[in-house]
């Protein structure tokens, strides 16, 4: 009722303003600002009642709740369809336990759920029935920081990370997560390292790109490096992407005058540099170390990336460079130990890479091992 009396009025007291020089002329003009007077109201009445929604007037709170019940609606049938699914799922992994891919589905929806502990059960499933599979390593290294609720990152899901960078150095998630650990403990260059080489695997006109793009220009900023715009990562990318994809450096190990002493099980190895093999070597290079079961082949128990810089170097292998944590070198009676400087950051064996004999250890009478890279690959 408001509504109409506030209209009625506001009609009139327009069709008066515009009919009030009409009344100061003649007659004829005083019945013409009379007619106007009393039509322009009811022809706007009229109008509205034509093509307006008169009975919308007192809808829209209950419009609103409608809408609102609606969505709601529709979001819990969605809601229900997913629980169904992943019910179904669950049901099907019970049946079919060992199949990798099936986890991997299951563990992906849980986690888009929000239900983390289950998704890390179920991605923990597909590793150990996948192994070495850098994808599923990433996924449950990523769902174990969900899971923990901290932002940092625990050491076993940065060995999964970390290792699954070594079988896929342009591993995308791997490379994002690891800079942003570096990030938080305040090591500026080492996630520029991991944050420019996957800057360089982006599209220019990506979300991603951006955020990566603002990720490194924070990081110039605190570690006082020259600033790069975005245009010119961009033309760099497109003109020279080695020159904007760094390899995902390692942190530098500091040579100690003898082997540290580790916690628990350790192998303390000795790096030399082979005659004529001289530093300083390409900004790319990396230094890998290989721990397989004796006279194994295939991917390694454990792997130790390091900077190829202050030889001689020593250090300790421990169960802490193991792929696949919870396990123990001291499981194998019998390892070999490689070493070898890759020229090109990557652990596959390339043309120009230096590297050493291998040496076998035997974990129940372990003594010092040195380790000389003086081998050129052909």
């Amino acid at each position: 009722m408001n509504f109409w009396i506030f209209s009625i009025t506001l009609l009139i007291v327009s069709a008066a303003i515009i009919g009030w020089p009409l009344f100061t002329g003649s007659v004829k003009d005083k019945i013409t600002g009379l007619f106007v007077l009393l039509m322009l109201p009811l022809a706007s009445l009229m109008m509205y009642q034509a093509i307006g929604t008169p009975e919308a007037i007192n809808l829209p709170p209950a419009m609103a709740a409608q809408q609102s019940a609606q969505q709601q609606s529709a979001h819990s049938t969605q809601q229900g369809q997913m629980d169904e699914l992943v019910t179904s799922l669950q049901q099907r992994m019970i049946e079919n336990p060992d199949d990798p891919e099936g986890w991997v589905i299951l563990g992906r929806s849980l986690k888009t759920m929000q239900r983390y502990p289950e998704a890390e059960t179920a991605l923990s499933n597909a590793n150990r029935l996948m192994p070495d599979n850098p994808m599923i390593m990433v996924e449950l290294a990523e769902t174990m920081l969900f899971t923990s609720g901290q932002p940092e990152v625990s050491g076993e899901a940065r060995q999964l990370i970390e290792a699954a960078l070594v079988i896929n150095p342009d591993q995308q998630k791997g490379l994002w997560i690891m800079g942003m650990t570096y990030a938080q403990e305040g090591d500026d260059t080492q996630a520029l390292s991991y944050w420019q080489r996957l800057l360089g695997q982006l599209d220019p006109s990506s979300e991603p790109y951006q955020s990566v793009s603002e990720q490194i220009r924070l990081a110039q900023t605190r570690s006082g490096q020259p600033e790069v715009t975005q245009d010119a990562v961009a033309e760099a990318v497109a003109e020279k992407p080695k020159a904007v994809m760094p390899p995902v450096a390692a942190p530098v190990t500091k040579p100690a005058a003898t082997p540290p002493v580790a916690a628990g099980f350790g192998i303390p190895a000795t790096i030399t540099l082979g005659d004529g093999v001289t530093e300083p070597f390409p900004p790319r290079a990396t230094l890998f170390i290989f721990i397989r079961p004796a006279g194994g082949a295939g991917m390694p128990l454990a792997v130790k990336r390091l900077a190829p810089q202050g030889f001689p170097m020593s250090l300790t292998l421990t169960d802490a460079d193991l792929l696949q944590p919870g396990g123990s070198l001291q499981a194998f009676d019998l390892l070999d130990i490689s070493a070898r400087i890759s020229m090109t950051g990557v652990a596959n064996v390339v043309s120009g890479d230096i590297q050493a004999n291998r040496v076998t250890v035997n974990t129940k009478n372990v003594s010092a091992i040195a380790l000389n890279l003086d081998q050129r690959v052909p």
